[in-house]
This record gives C-alpha cells, structure tokens and sequence, in this order.
C-alpha cells in the first residue's frame, strides 16, 4: 500500500515538473521580447557606468636577463627565480618602495610592481601600472636601475640586461575592459529576464488543456472551443461571434455542435442550465449564446436570459438594433414578461429560439435576483420552454451567480484557455460547489482540442472587462494582472 502512494506520489511529482517546465517554455515564447529588452537594458546601463566611471591603466613591462657577478649559467638561472619569488617579500618590506619613491621625487610610488621569474631561464618580467604613462615608465626605470641594489642582500651582487622594453605605454585596455562589462551586464540582465519568466510561471498558472483541466479539476470536459478570427462586416456594430451569421468556420461549429451533444446527454431530465466563468472576458457570453442557437437548430426551444446585469451582452452578441424593457425591468415590476421576450430569426425563418435581454446596467442586483420576481420568472420560462439558458456573471469574484443556483438544474462552466489563473478557477468552481450547484462540465474556449484537431484561427474579440466600480469594489479597474492576463477574446 505504501508503495502504491509512493508511487503516486512520484508520478505526480513527474507531472509538476513537465507541467512547470511546459508551461515555461510557452510564456518563454510569449515574454521573449521581454527576456531582450531586460538583457539590452542592463547591459546599456553596465556600458554607460563603465564608461562613464572608466579610469584608465597604463601598462609599462620590461623583459631581462640575470647575471650574477661571477656566477655561471645555472647560478643565473637560479638567482633569476629567486629574486622573483624574493621580490614580493621586498617590496612589502618598503626597502625597495622607499628607494623608488626618492628616485622619482615622491613620497610614495604612484603605481603598482609586479616581478615574475620565466621558469628554466634567468629571465624576469617586470610591470608596472600607472594612472599615469610616464609615471609607469619612470617607475619601471627606477627599478631596473634600483633592483639589484636592494635584492643583493639576499640573492648576492646581479646585474639586469633589458631585452625588451614596452616604452611609454598607452591605454589599450579600454576597449577590452568596456566589452566584458557589456557582456557581464548581458549576462546579468538575460538571467533576470529568466527569472521574471519563472516567477511568472509561478504567479500566473493557467489551465491551457483539456488534459490540463481533467487533471486539475474533478469536473467532465464537455469539449474545446478553437480560437476564431471573426469578419466584421460593414453594417454590423457587433464584435462578439454569433454562429447564426458567422458560421463560415466549420471547425468552431463542429466543436459546439459535439459540446451541445454532450452537454444534452448530462442535462438528460433538466431544464434549465447556467453558464457561468471565473472571470470576465472569458467567453461565457458568447458561448451561452451559441449553444443556445446550436439546441434551437435541433428542434428544441431554447431561451437564453442575459443574466449579467451588471453588464449585459446579449443583445450585442445577437446585434438588436431596438432597445428591450429586459429583466431588470421585469424584475422591478416596471414592465411584463412578454414585452421583452425577442425571437430569433434566420432569414426571416424564425428557428426556435427566444431571448430576454438584461436591459439597462443594474449595479445593485443581490436583492433583485433573490427576490421572488426571479423565481417566478424562471418558472414561466420553463413553461414556455424545453430549455432555458441564464449568462451570468462570473463566479469567483461576485455573488450574481450564487443568488440563482437554487433556480437551476445544471451549470457549465466556461474556462478561457491560458487566461485565468488556476486559483480563480478553483475559487470559482468551490464557491458553485458549496451552494450545491449541479455542475455537469467544463468547456475550454479558446484551445486546442484533444486530439489537436481545432487549430488556432484567431482569437475572440473582447469588448471590455468588468470594473470594481461597477461592483461595488471601489474605483479600481479590474486589471489583468489581477483577473487572468488578458488575451483577445470574446466579452463575457
């Protein structure tokens, strides 16, 4: 038994990790420009330090031989690592510091010394850097004509023979010095690049699959809607996707016919069905709208109620150029039921299908969707109909939609592919689940399907998002950052 869990338990750990790193490569692919902006701006910024900060340093070196006074070749060669190896010692002792800087006339040297042996020969290489050309020089004259004066004391009496001299030097390191701060500052900016794409991972999990979904949520997946670039006409002020006029896409029409089919199989024996999201702009809208005209096409009687009062959308989505009483007038007992119903029609030919507008915006809706006005409008809907359809707003963030789950016998529930983060999912679907709301599936809009079938053909049009303003949660907008990051899709 503890096998089986440990087991599990890996697997699960597997999945995380090819789910983390899958989801970094695509936001990798969609922050790129990103990842290039933060590596070309810091390392401008190293650029610009370094040159404005740059001191330059001058290089003076020298290359000769050793020569012990009365000594041989080995003694050379010895006496020459061994004053390289000394030289240290002597220059930290000030001996030979003290000696130089009476030379030169100075206090102390204005440089910095370094002597190293060549091994296997009684060569020495002196270097001297400087702030200063001929100060770097001066110093190095002043210790070849001083070194021997003060090393005899340890090594015996020597004498030095320049070979090579690199005269008066110049600043050649300027350039070298200026490109490995450049790279230095590109290194540093592409890996804080990186690091904004992981804790973007991290911050902003989404759910991009049907795989995904299954696997995240104990909820049936009732299909995939495909991306669809919509053609606007010339007449129309609509902007969200309508399948009763915009049904050139077979693939977007095949995948809602398959989700209407299975959705019939769960709603066997009920009536009245709520589509609901976690957040605006996820599509909920426009998808209430077209299962409703794919049932009214099968022969059913099909009622959609735009339910989002706080922004209505179905008279948009269905391009109603008169204005309807709607259900918020209903409800307040301003208008009745009949004065608002609207029938659908294609080509003149009605096809089974009824609306009831929301009318104007309502910001104060809790009073009126509890109220009993609501249920008694449910009530006759159901009469008049095989199916009712409530849009409502979403779930996560408002309370709409809980007034009306004890009005319904099912709920869909609508998830934008890659725009929602997982927690408002999950917040969405535990706050339909404590009421007790039947929800019979999930709907991907907006991605791939599971067998990859429905490509992607655009995205959906997106005619705003919801404020805090208008819910009652003070003058903010309701930002992407805060809602799901935004995409082009379809208003919900």
């Amino acid at each position: 038994m503890n096998e089986k869990i440990a087991t599990k338990s890996a697997e699960s750990e597997r999945t995380d990790i090819i789910s983390f790193v899958n989801d970094f490569f695509h936001r990798l692919k969609r922050l790129w420009i990103w990842v290039v902006v933060m590596t070309l701006a810091v390392a401008a910024i190293f650029y610009y330090r370094t040159t404005v900060t740059y001191s330059p340093v001058y290089v003076a070196e020298a290359t000769v031989s050793v020569e012990m006074v009365n000594g041989g070749t080995y003694s050379n060669k010895n006496t020459a690592e061994q004053m390289g190896l000394v030289f240290p010692y002597i220059l930290t002792s000030g001996a030979l510091s003290d000696v130089i800087a009476e030379d030169l006339g100075t206090t102390s040297v204005p440089g910095t010394i370094k002597v190293s042996s060549i091994k296997g020969t009684n060569l020495l290489t002196i270097s001297v850097s400087s702030s200063n050309a001929e100060k770097a020089y001066a110093i190095l004259q002043s210790v070849l004509k001083n070194y021997p004066e003060v090393a005899q004391f340890v090594v015996g009496q020597t004498e030095l023979t320049v070979i090579d001299d690199s005269g008066v030097p110049t600043d050649s390191g300027r350039q070298s010095v200026i490109r490995g701060s450049v790279k230095r500052g590109a290194m540093i900016g592409f890996a804080l690049g990186i690091l904004l794409v992981i804790m973007n991972v991290i911050s902003f999990r989404t759910i991009r699959s049907e795989s995904e979904l299954r696997s995240l949520l104990n909820i049936p997946c009732l299909g995939t809607l495909p991306f669809y670039q919509k053609k606007q006409r010339r007449n129309s002020t609509r902007t969200e996707i309508n399948i009763l006029n915009d049904g050139e896409n077979s693939d977007y029409v095949e995948a809602m016919r398959l989700i209407r089919t299975r959705l019939e199989r769960q709603m066997e024996g009920k009536q009245v069905l709520m589509v609901t999201s976690s957040i605006s702009g996820e599509g909920k809208s426009t998808v209430a709208a077209n299962l409703a005209i794919a049932m009214a096409r099968k022969g059913k009687r099909v009622i959609l109620v735009d339910c989002d009062l706080r922004n209505p959308t179905v008279s948009q989505i269905f391009d109603l150029k008169e204005k309807y009483p709607g259900l918020v007038s209903i409800l307040r007992g301003k208008s009745k039921l009949e004065e608002s119903l609207v029938e659908v029609s294609d080509h003149g030919n009605p096809i089974g299908l009824t609306l009831l507008p929301g009318g104007e915006r309502e910001p104060r809706l809790v009073e009126i969707l509890s109220s009993e006005n609501m249920e008694m409008v449910i009530n006759t809907l159901r009469e008049r109909a095989d199916v009712v359809i409530l849009d409502t707003p979403p779930s996560a963030m408002l309370v709409d939609a809980m007034m009306l789950v004890r009005h319904v016998d099912a709920v869909a529930y609508v998830i934008m592919s890659d725009f929602a983060r997982r927690r408002y999912i999950f917040q969405g679907v535990e706050e339909l689940s404590n009421t007790g709301a039947p929800i019979v599936g999930c709907i991907l809009n907006g991605g791939r399907s599971r067998g990859g079938r429905y490509g992607y053909y655009g995205y959906y049009s997106y005619r705003g998002k919801y404020g805090y303003g208008s819910y009652g949660y003070g003058s903010k907008s309701y930002s992407p950052k805060e809602a799901g990051e935004k995409k082009k899709g379809s208003k919900s």
